[in-house]
């Protein structure tokens, strides 16, 4: 009901929420707003009439104008995890920094939902405190040429990524060594000096390179690209295939 009487009042239509979608409930209640300030009170009012409810007072409204000014990098960073463009396990924790970032500035302004932003970063706290400090995730955040190390200031997290790399490294320098070894044992006893230099020369380009384009970047640094495809190469998402099936066609 609600759907059709908004959608008689200038053609406009409420966003149905549902558990499928997480973002849900925050596009419902931005979509409200959106009538409010591009149709006017009156388009509201008709909606509430039409369907025998209350009309929002102007202390709710600003409510729901607050609600949405917390959620909306919640909402942002949820897309980007269950989205099908940034698939690389690098994401998560460049994400989720930015994220308790936006809502630690969004404290100082909440008025009446001052409470959210803290609930919300307690919440992401307990859920991801273990995820954030295992060093192989913080290894796969920066190896991807769009974060590097920009995505965090505490060194101590830095730190555990980047010496994750080095041994990594010289691991794959190692087995690459002992593939190409030559028949000599004295050349190979040295071996391992070389392919210590050699990882810690490219880790130190690549972290160095004012280049800022895409992935291609990594072809130009043939260990760090293979060590970024085996820690961001991740399981593919279920919510592609959610919300196929959910579509009502289907049933």
């Amino acid at each position: 009901m609600a759907f059709e009487t908004g959608e008689h009042e200038r053609k406009l239509q409420f966003l149905r929420p549902n558990r499928t979608r997480r973002n849900s409930l925050f596009l419902f209640v931005e979509r409200i707003l959106c009538i409010q300030r591009e149709q006017g009170e009156k388009a509201i009012r008709n909606v509430c009439t039409a369907l025998k409810i209350k009309m929002l007072n102007p202390a709710g409204m600003g409510f729901l104008a607050e609600y949405t000014a917390v959620m909306d990098p919640v909402a942002m960073a949820l897309d980007i995890l269950q989205g099908e463009s940034h698939v690389h396990m690098g994401f998560l924790l460049p994400t989720l920094s930015q994220l308790q970032e936006k809502l630690k500035k969004l404290k100082s302004s909440c008025k009446v939902c001052r409470s959210l932003p803290a609930a919300l970063q307690t919440g992401i706290q307990k859920r991801f405190r273990e995820v954030s400090q295992d060093p192989e995730l913080i290894a796969a955040a920066i190896l991807p040429p769009k974060f590097r190390t920009c995505w965090t200031t505490e060194e101590v997290i830095l730190k555990a990524g980047l010496d994750y790399i080095r041994n990594h490294l010289e691991e794959n320098l190692d087995e690459d060594v002992l593939a190409n070894s030559s028949h000599s044992d004295e050349e190979d006893f040295f071996a391992a000096m070389k392919s210590e230099n050699l990882q810690a020369g490219e880790l130190e380009r690549y972290l160095s390179s004012s280049s800022v384009g895409g992935l291609a970047i990594l072809h130009s640094f043939p260990q760090i690209k293979k060590l970024s495809i085996k820690v961001n190469t991740s399981l593919p998402g279920s919510a592609a295939c959610e919300r196929l099936l959910i579509m009502p066609e289907y049933y």
